[in-house]
């Protein structure tokens, strides 16, 4: 008797643990580039973007970086299909910048500019599924 509730505990967390470690079972995933820019150079007093640090799971995390960050600025990662690939950038001065979302490197999402110089830039596109 004690060896059938060990057995039927065990295979209860067995369903559990599978059930919840994979929202994204086919691993379907974008790489994705995000770029910031100015004519000029200059520098960001901030940056932030997402990206999915499991492709198996169906979220994206924000990270942010403080300045000064360089401009230009570039950084690859993973978005899950189906979630929202976000770059936003603010620069320090009096910058115009453009942001740029890639697919593969090569092919372009999502594009923007400032609406004024100092204002900070966004670009986003959610990913197919």
């Amino acid at each position: 008797m004690k060896v059938s509730i060990a057995l039927g505990a065990t295979a209860v967390i067995g369903v559990l643990v599978g059930a919840s470690a994979c929202s994204n079972p086919s691993g379907k995933s974008w790489a994705i580039t995000y770029e910031v820019s100015d004519q000029g150079g200059g520098t960001l007093s901030e940056v932030s973007w997402a990206d999915s640090p499991d492709r198996y799971e169906d979220k994206v995390v924000q990270r942010e970086m403080a300045g000064p960050v360089g401009v230009p600025w570039k950084q690859d990662v993973v978005v899950t299909a189906g979630q929202k690939a976000i770059v936003t950038a603010k620069p320090t001065g009096r910058l115009r910048l453009t942001c740029r979302i890639l697919l593969d490197g090569t092919k372009e999402l999502a594009k923007a500019t400032a609406p004024a110089a100092g204002d900070p830039v966004t670009c986003e596109k959610v990913t197919d599924s």
